[in-house]
């Protein structure tokens, strides 16, 4: 399977929320960097942040550019918080190191 195929399979188990399973699509030692805020490190982190950050989140994936080990995920993202939802633009750069998420920066704006 491709990077831009596991991301999309990833992405949809984080869609669902089924984050033990997204976290099975990544490495020990993954890093998500979400810029200007706040990077988590392994698998143990990142479970705890997006079980608890990604509770009502929906996101649309507009565009992929894949390149070696790297796929950039473009689209908007919804959150939805105390009844009201905001809608952001997001750019993410997904590393990936044999066949599986080792890295995520993710630009939200």
């Amino acid at each position: 399977m491709g990077n831009q195929q596991l991301l999309i399979e990833a992405n949809s188990a984080l869609l669902e929320g089924k984050y033990a399973k997204f976290i099975t699509y990544c490495t020990e030692d993954v890093r998500w960097e979400n810029v200007g805020q706040r990077t988590f490190n392994g698998k143990a982190e990142l479970l705890g942040y997006i079980s608890s950050a990604y509770d009502g989140v929906t996101f649309i994936t507009e565009n992929y550019i894949q390149e070696k080990d790297f796929v950039v995920e473009m689209g908007q993202i919804v959150f939805r918080k105390n009844g009201g939802s905001e809608e952001s633009s997001y750019c993410d750069v997904w590393s990936f190191r044999d066949g599986l998420i080792s890295g995520l920066t993710s630009f939200v704006i």
